[in-house]
């Protein structure tokens, strides 16, 4: 004969279920958030066919294709962050994608960004004011078609080690904000139009290498 089970035994049990199939369907997939963030990135920079039925962190295509000379269409993700079933997008690199959109204010949404290499592609606009409050490593913009000044609010990205920022239409005055990236490692600033001197900040970059 089965063995009845109390009220309190079946929520317990059910509270178990629900952790089995949250890891289980959690562990790497990408974080919902993320997901949606990615679409609107893809439309801002324009001409991505990246289809979100695809768990973006599968590592297939069409988010993770195998490089070709200079091109490179590949997203990382990190899914082994401690407490977190989720995994979260690190790395975005769209080389050479004849891209035509503009650079995405909606990377601040994807908290976890170290990185993003958008070189050699036709972008054109201004660099994001948003992408200030990120907490990105590696910035490469290396020949598009990108105009205006470097917003200082990038000199709020203290985490940043590699800034690439040749080969476009930037003008203005470079900003003595730059100053602030106490971790800078590499600074690429030539094949603009910058105007004046460049500021006295730049000596506190004490760890420029290139």
């Amino acid at each position: 004969m089965m063995k009845k089970i109390t009220l309190s035994q079946f929520l317990f049990l059910l509270v178990l279920l629900i952790c089995f199939t949250s890891l289980a369907f959690g562990q790497n997939t990408t974080h919902p958030d993320e997901v949606e963030a990615l679409k609107d990135i893809g439309n801002t920079l324009g001409n991505m066919n990246w289809d979100t039925n695809i768990d973006p962190c599968s590592n297939k295509p069409p988010w993770n294709v195998t490089p070709d000379g200079d091109n490179a269409n590949t997203l990382q993700c990190n899914c082994t962050i401690a407490g977190d079933n989720f995994c979260h997008v690190v790395s975005i690199l769209l080389k050479t994608q004849n891209l035509r959109g503009t650079l995405p204010p909606e990377l601040i949404r994807l908290p976890y960004l170290e990185e993003i290499d958008l070189t050699r592609n036709y972008l054109n606009g201004t660099i994001p004011v948003a992408w200030g409050s990120s907490k990105l490593r590696k910035i490469s913009l290396l020949a598009n078609r990108l105009t205006g000044p470097i917003p200082k609010e990038i000199g709020n990205i203290t985490t940043l080690e590699s800034l690439v920022l040749e080969f476009n239409q930037f003008t203005g005055n470079i900003t003595s904000d730059l100053g602030n990236l106490s971790h800078l490692q590499r600074l690429y600033l030539t094949s603009n139009n910058f105007t004046g001197e460049l500021p006295e900040t730049l000596a506190k970059l004490t760890s420029l290498r290139e």
